[in-house]
């Protein structure tokens, strides 16, 4: 199947789409930058100003027609905007038919394992949840991402690790790193803990071996991102973890230049 995608807002969002597009990838599912030709579309979404929301409304109208005048099969809306938003999305636009928040990046499988030749009218598809345990059926107009929650509200806790598939976007020779996801201030002018969930740290380890397949793959420059990158480990009970991290990092063969974002 061709599976074609926009992504919008900053490089933690990009890399969210990166790793969508690997498991997609790993499923055997073809890449298209036509969005004519795509079978299934994908919007990742950004919410966090008022310009980013329109913006991403915009891409998902403009996708939309594709159901209507293209190849396009089913249409996938996911990131920040689909956290926030997920049940007034549906409402709004009937033509999407899966909507993915910030922490159910893995169910993009199961979202297009769905997207058989049918899906245009009437149909079930079998929701499992990322561990492979069984959610039920549901109607493709279902958003799966609701389904894989214990609870609806709960916050999202998903953060990709080093064996996560990831088709880079960038250029090759460098890339992007989330060392950390989500925050724990709660700024009474930030949506951003609703939308990602409380800070968790990856394990040096996995950050690691993250960047020597990178290096292997070519990449000479990381750029090391999260939403508050000085916290990193103060949430593992790790301080000084930012300074160890960085240490490990600068041992990987092949790097030439390590860049640290959002502080």
């Amino acid at each position: 199947m061709k599976i074609g995608m926009i992504s919008l807002g900053c490089p933690k969002n990009l890399v969210d789409s990166e790793v969508m597009l690997g498991l997609a990838q790993r499923e055997g599912h073809q890449l298209t930058r036509e969005a004519a030709d795509a079978e299934v579309l994908i919007v990742n979404t950004c919410a966090f100003i008022d310009k980013a929301k329109q913006e991403s409304i915009d891409a998902i109208l403009e996708m939309a027609e594709h159901k209507k005048n293209g190849a396009c099969r089913q249409l996938i809306v996911t990131g920040c905007m689909a956290e926030r938003y997920r049940d007034e999305l549906q409402a709004e636009i009937p033509e999407i038919d899966v909507v993915l928040g910030t922490g159910e990046v893995p169910d993009i499988v199961n979202a297009l394992a769905g997207a058989g030749p049918d899906s245009r009218g009437p149909a079930y598809v079998n929701l499992l949840r990322a561990d492979g345990t069984a959610v039920g059926m549901a109607s493709r107009r279902t958003p799966v991402g609701r389904a894989s929650r214990s609870t609806p509200g709960d916050l999202p806790t998903y953060i990709y690790d080093a064996d996560t598939p990831r088709m880079l976007a960038t250029p090759r020779h460098y890339a992007y790193v989330k060392i950390a996801e989500g925050c724990d201030y709660r700024c009474a002018f930030c949506i951003i803990p609703k939308l990602r969930g409380d800070y968790r740290s990856r394990s040096i380890e996995s950050i690691v071996a993250e960047a020597r397949n990178l290096a292997a793959r070519g990449v000479r420059e990381l750029l090391l991102i999260s939403q508050d990158t000085s916290f990193y480990g103060i949430d593992r009970g790790e301080r000084g973890g930012l300074a160890r991290l960085l240490r490990e990092l600068n041992r990987v063969d092949g790097l030439e230049w390590i860049r640290m974002l959002y502080h």
